[in-house]
């Protein structure tokens, strides 16, 4: 295999859309919000270049740590799976997410140095870094003490959200945090689908997932609910925190989500390399929920309802 194709798919690149969607509801959050708001492209494009880059760094150091903690080893479906089948050392993965890492760093400099309320900023720069490097690195790694699921719900959901909202509108607002957190629950439902399949081969190594402190059939029940608590929350904030209802075009992507339900309740009959695809699967049903959800609120910037 080529070297390229080897780092390619040591950042997990089907993911990504993941990032794409939650920068372009903090952009359109900016501009549903201040109507008057010059909106700059040019920040947009940068904004999603460097949250991509964090992402493949956050998922290649995420690989390298399970790698070393034997989370992800032969027989297992976590990871990239270039360190199991030795096509990139420990040291080449890490060495690589620095250098994401790196990337990312001048990005957010960039917009550190050009924007206001460069405070506000900060926090929000640092507490997605946190979340991202210490998800599985020492001395947190908040995915072994499950505490996964909080990590990916607040760095996808309102970390994310509020950052792309805060690099156009250059000021704090609630708004991206609250309507952030109906796909902050689809995110949180790809790892979680992900820690349910794992969970046999988590235990050998002895760490804790929400799946395992809590046991597969509830674990199950938490996943449906992830699933469709995003559309009850949707509706609640629809009714009392002035979601835009054009958001209710997310409703399509429903048979997308019984589906996956499904899927989860037929979790033991199916064959282990199809239901190690749920992650996939929900990731794809998010892009689908994610760009219904963000393109009813683009409709309410343009017809100013």
């Amino acid at each position: 295999m080529k070297r390229w194709k080897i780092f390619w798919r040591a950042v997990r690149s089907y993911a990504f859309t993941i990032t794409i969607v939650h920068i372009l509801l903090g952009s359109v959050i900016a501009k549903w919000e201040n109507t008057a708001l010059n909106f700059n492209f040019f920040n947009l494009i940068l904004a999603l270049f460097g949250a991509v880059v964090i992402h493949a760094a956050s998922n290649v150091i995420s690989d390298y740590y399970d790698y070393k903690a034997k989370v992800d080893r032969e027989g297992t479906f976590g990871s990239s799976g270039v360190l199991v089948e030795k096509l990139l050392t420990p040291k080449e993965a890490y060495i690589f997410a620095i250098f994401l890492f790196l990337i990312g760093f001048f990005i957010a400099l960039y917009f550190f140095l050009t924007l206001e309320n460069k405070i506000v900023f900060l926090i929000i720069v640092l507490s997605g870094f946190v979340f991202g490097m210490f998800y599985t690195a020492g001395p947190f790694a908040l995915k072994y003490r499950a505490l996964g699921d909080f990590a990916v719900f607040m760095a996808f959901g309102p970390i994310m959200t509020l950052g792309a909202y805060f690099v156009q509108a250059q000021k704090f607002s609630w708004w991206p945090i609250i309507f952030s957190i109906p796909l902050g629950l689809v995110v949180d439902a790809v790892l979680h689908g992900n820690n349910i399949r794992d969970i046999e081969n988590d235990k050998k190594v002895n760490i804790k997932t929400i799946p395992i402190v809590i046991g597969e059939e509830k674990a199950k029940i938490m996943y449906y609910f992830l699933i469709g608590g995003a559309y009850l929350i949707q509706l609640l904030l629809i009714i009392f925190a002035s979601l835009p209802y054009y958001t209710l075009l997310s409703l399509f992507s429903l048979p997308l989500g019984i589906k996956l339900i499904n899927m989860m309740k037929r979790k033991n009959e199916l064959p282990p390399e199809k239901f190690a695809l749920i992650d996939m699967y929900t990731s794809q049903y998010h892009l689908t929920y994610g760009i219904l959800f963000v393109l009813g609120i683009f409709i309410s910037v343009l017809t100013h309802k």
